[in-house]
């Protein structure tokens, strides 16, 4: 550790209090998506940002800042605003910011405004220690990351409202830095069916029916789901390569039944179903390849059933993604870690999707890393940061922009 690095990590812990303070004002301010309400949270972000003399813009609730020059290198932190509702099952006010201990409690505290503090609080760090950087670092707290980054960081980079040559993505695991990811996608298939009675006219084959027998969506849905069930058991035969952090379980991808819907008494032949799924994969698998697979095999279904009426909508698709890990950047980003770990950390794989893809396909080259664990229980109840894991999310961006930009 040179003596620059030292100082920034010293800078970073003498602004703890500070830091703290602020993440507790962003718990407390609610913005979760839906209803999608970010107007207040955006000023307060942007105020800060102006009160620690960044130049700052705000798009569409999107909050933009920036420190240096045109000379060299552009680096972009980004981080989301918004949250996941708070459902129900707390124990703790979830927007009260509550501190336990080394934990600070509230919906958002981990996904993702530990994140946003700790990019805001670097590049303060960076100013006030007055180191000048070669380049550009852009500040981006966003909004929609939950809902796919819809108006957020989607029309930030497609829009060319941003651009850089790299990007520090907060929102994912702590202790390691993350250059391979999974992909994911949506799916929503919608069968319907006639409603009759369901004794005196039930779904039943030939001879056993006529034309006043009932179709019933829900028994015809059964196959999509055996379907998918199967192709469960073909993602348990492939593990991905990619070392994944000690603290994510699998190593293969998954499909996840989400939500079912359909029916409409305990004695009518069901006339709907709606089934929502989410399939996610690994770095090495093909989403195009499975989307065909699945399509094929509802064409076929068709074939086979007249009687199937049936519709498959694809939501969200994104893509594996492979980074780099020899890169100036990449380099850049493993002796941040080495500093703040005083050891080597690994780049390891991540396979739940992040906006990080956005920026990857407009060729920004994007490394991750976070402060989530799994018992931060981020998307359920009673979810929390640590604090200690929040000023080390801090020195990586403020010392990979050292190490990147000057």
């Amino acid at each position: 550790m040179d003596n620059m690095e030292k100082t920034i990590m010293e800078k970073i812990d003498s602004m703890k209090d500070e830091i703290i303070q602020f993440l507790q004002d962003l718990i407390q301010i609610p913005s979760e998506v839906p209803p999608g309400k970010y107007k207040e949270i955006s000023k307060y972000v942007e105020s800060k940002m102006k009160e620690f003399k960044i130049d700052t813009n705000v798009k569409r609730k999107n909050v933009i800042g920036e420190i240096g020059n045109k000379n060299g290198l552009s680096l972009i932190f980004n981080a989301h605003l918004d949250t996941v509702p708070t459902y129900d099952g707390w124990t703790k006010d979830p927007h009260g910011g509550e501190i336990v201990g080394n934990k600070i409690f509230g919906r958002g505290a981990a996904d993702d405004k530990a994140c946003v503090a700790a990019e805001i609080f670097a590049t303060k760090a960076l100013i006030e220690l007055g180191i000048e950087i070669n380049g550009k670092i852009i500040i981006t707290a966003v909004v929609n990351e939950e809902i796919g980054g819809l108006l957020g960081t989607e029309y930030l980079v497609k829009d060319e409202v941003v651009s850089g040559d790299a990007c520090l993505l907060g929102d994912v695991c702590c202790d390691y830095p993350i250059a391979y990811q999974g992909g994911t996608m949506q799916m929503t298939f919608i069968i319907q069916g006639i409603r009759r009675n369901a004794q005196a006219y039930p779904d039943l084959p030939p001879p056993n029916r006529n034309k006043y027998s009932g179709i019933n969506a829900i028994g015809k849905m059964v196959k999509i789901m055996n379907f998918l069930m199967e192709l469960q058991e073909e993602f348990k035969k492939m593990e991905t390569k990619y070392p994944i952090p000690p603290d994510l379980p699998s190593k293969i991808g998954s499909v996840n039944f989400t939500k079912i819907n359909g029916g409409n008494s305990l004695s009518a032949t069901p006339d709907n179903c709606v089934l929502q799924c989410l399939i996610s994969v690994i770095p090495e698998m093909d989403l195009d390849d499975i989307k065909t697979r699945i399509l094929n095999f509802i064409e076929d279904l068709k074939k086979e059933d007249p009687d199937l009426n049936i519709k498959a909508q694809i939501g969200l698709i994104i893509k594996p993604h492979i980074t780099d890990t020899n890169s100036t950047f990449a380099k850049a980003v493993k002796k941040a870690f080495r500093t703040v770990f005083e050891e080597e950390r690994d780049f390891k794989t991540f396979i739940p999707t992040t906006d990080a893809q956005l920026f990857q396909e407009k060729g920004i080259e994007t490394i991750l890393f976070g402060p989530l664990r799994g018992e931060n229980n981020h998307h359920a109840q009673d979810e929390f940061v640590y604090i200690d894991d929040v000023l080390n999310v801090t020195k990586l961006y403020a010392l990979t922009a050292l190490n990147y930009l000057t």
